[in-house]
């Protein structure tokens, strides 16, 4: 289980109502623990639950961020979830490189939907979340065919699309879950090994985003968040300038203070090198509080691993 000192602590756990605080020199060390309580967006009952968690919370919470809806009457509520401070999301119209090679992960099957981010990586490939292809309540994966990828969406159009062949997972992978209750906490390993490649049926026409591969990422490093959130699905938004803040070492999960909003799970955090901007990490989970990310040391191997079909 990721643990904190009491420095990275104040930095995790702003007063509530603060914008995201930063400081220098603080790195993840064993000490108090940090227990993971994700929450899940379950239509109205969302608002009050975040709210009591906020106005008592003595851990910071981090939810997995793939926004489920059950084909039921939806509320509509804009909840401002995992915005940290002011929104700083602001809509991509940008095409081309890597802004076309950013698509949706929807799943459709029968009573419900999912949403999610995705990056084409490889002509066939898709790096998205490993958690927005799994059934929660089954907890295996959709089937194939329920699995979508479109590229380069702009309201109506899109640049590709094409269906899951196989699925990559990491070694062991077991998916976790998001607790039902705020009382309920959950592991590390539930962001750790969240990642999946998407192999497609079909190879898509456009450009994959690059790799950043070689990283040697620091505190501060500044970053780009992009995804295709809930509250504007048909638009590419992205959180530019916001930093890594903290490496925990031991488990090699990023937190930054980047936006982002239920959907984006999955959604690609880039980084600028030599003038171009390469994919460094995915997104997994935030809150108000920070964003997680899975670095590219984690998934680089299912990327360039042989074939799943």
């Amino acid at each position: 289980m990721i643990t904190v000192n009491a420095k990275v602590r104040s930095l995790l756990l702003p007063p509530t109502g603060s914008t995201f605080a930063t400081r220098s020199g603080v790195t993840l060390v064993a000490a108090a623990p940090l227990v993971f309580q994700p929450r899940a967006f379950r239509a109205a009952v969302a608002y009050d639950r975040e709210n009591k968690l906020e106005k008592g919370a003595a851990l910071a919470t981090l939810c997995l961020v793939s926004f489920l809806v059950l084909v039921f009457p939806a509320f509509s509520q804009d909840l401002r979830p995992n915005i940290i401070g002011n929104d700083d999301r602001v809509r991509v119209d940008k095409q081309g490189p890597p802004w076309d090679a950013i698509g949706q992960v929807n799943i459709s099957g029968y009573r419900m939907r999912g949403m999610c981010t995705g990056t084409l990586v490889a002509p066939n490939l898709v790096l998205t979340a490993a958690h927005c292809v799994m059934d929660e309540w089954k907890k295996v994966p959709h089937p194939l065919h329920h699995i979508h990828f479109l590229a380069g969406v702009r309201g109506s159009k899109h640049k590709g699309h094409s269906t899951a062949k196989c699925l990559r997972f990491v070694a062991d992978y077991a998916y976790i879950p998001a607790p039902r209750s705020p009382g309920e906490s959950l592991p590390s390993a539930a962001f750790t090994q969240d990642v999946v490649v998407i192999e497609l049926k079909e190879k898509l026409a456009v450009e994959p985003a690059a790799l950043a591969e070689g990283l040697a990422p620091q505190s501060g490093l500044e970053l780009i968040q992009a995804a295709y959130s809930a509250d504007r699905r048909y638009a590419l938004s992205a959180h530019f300038e916001c930093h890594l803040r903290l490496i925990n070492y031991e488990t090699g999960l990023w937190f930054t203070d980047c936006d982002s909003h239920p959907a984006s799970s999955g959604g690609p955090f880039l980084v600028q090198v030599d003038d171009k901007m390469k994919i460094a990490a995915t997104l997994s989970g935030g809150d108000r509080f920070t964003s997680v990310g899975v670095p590219i040391s984690k998934w680089l191997p299912l990327v360039k691993g042989p074939s799943c079909s």
